[in-house]
């Protein structure tokens, strides 16, 4: 059942560019709106199934300190991504972003004592050839982009931080109370981006506010929270491996949506991030176990 939610998270969370790119604002009230309106969401459900008191007591009586750390890595995390996005080439901030597992891989074998299969640094090196056939036609690495390749790598550790820290929080914290914390926390600092910046807010059509609500539905709560979810469950280096297939699915649906032609590299490399999809999945360790 776990499998087929992270498959689900991972699916919504891979939309995110695209419902962005329909959204045509700044990416501060992109942020804003989308992550109030999550932390909002993880209210109104919290209400609905009657756990309102419960979220309340798990964030009053609780530690803050790992559901702050990881709100503020996560926006950090998603302010970085989208600068890179702007100052180089999507294709190096693909690539560069890609080495995030490795980050993870290190902070949750040294933090979290966890286990790192060895049938992850296969699948790793496929998904991130699979990537590198998508994007290599253009990966130019000069000094114009430079910045952006930094800010690229920022954002790769700072989600790793994002996500370690959520596993600590996720400890002791309800999903609801987690999410409501991280989503509020970074939808603040998004905010006072947008004041310091002078950004506008409010004053977009309606397909603006379409795609926020799609990028609150999807990427969101059905895929971060799920994630969010996901993470006192499943191997971190697991799920952070699996994350390398988002931009081939990413790719596929930007193709139907905005009506671009399938090449052959991105049929390659959807072929060899399926592949890496089948090893995480495959279970061989459970064959081992009963052959034993």
């Amino acid at each position: 059942m776990n499998s087929m939610l992270y498959l689900i998270a991972i699916l919504c969370l891979s939309q995110a560019a695209s419902l962005a790119r329909l959204a045509h604002a700044p990416p501060e009230a992109i942020g804003f709106w989308r992550l109030l309106f999550a932390s909002l969401a993880m209210a109104l459900i919290a209400i609905f199934q009657k756990e309102l008191r419960s979220v309340w007591q798990d964030i009053r009586t609780k530690s803050l300190l790992y559901p702050s750390l990881s709100g503020f890595f996560f926006f950090l995390h998603l302010w970085t991504y989208k600068y890179s996005a702007i100052n180089t080439t999507i294709a190096n901030c693909m690539i560069i972003f890609a080495i995030n597992p490795l980050f993870t891989a290190a902070g949750a074998t040294v933090f979290l004592k966890e286990h790192f299969q060895k049938k992850l640094i296969f699948a790793y090196i496929l998904a991130v050839f699979g990537i590198y056939q998508l994007v290599h036609h253009n990966l130019r690495f000069d000094s114009d982009y430079l910045w952006g390749d930094i800010s690229a790598l920022f954002s790769a550790v700072l989600f790793s931080a994002y996500v370690l820290t959520g596993r600590k929080a996720r400890e002791i914290h309800t999903t609801k109370g987690y999410t409501f914390l991280v989503y509020g926390l970074a939808s603040f600092c998004f905010l006072t981006l947008a004041l310091v910046k002078k950004t506008e807010l409010t004053n977009y059509p309606a397909q603006t506010w379409m795609a926020i609500a799609g990028l609150v539905l999807f990427p969101t709560l059905l895929g971060h929270a799920l994630f969010s979810y996901l993470m006192k469950h499943m191997n971190l280096n697991w799920m952070s491996c699996g994350k390398l297939i988002e931009p081939v699915l990413s790719s596929i649906v930007a193709i139907w949506l905005f009506q671009e032609n399938l090449t052959t590299s991105t049929w390659i490399a959807f072929g060899f991030t399926s592949i890496s999809v089948l090893i995480l999945f495959s279970p061989w360790e459970k064959m081992k176990r009963s052959r034993s």
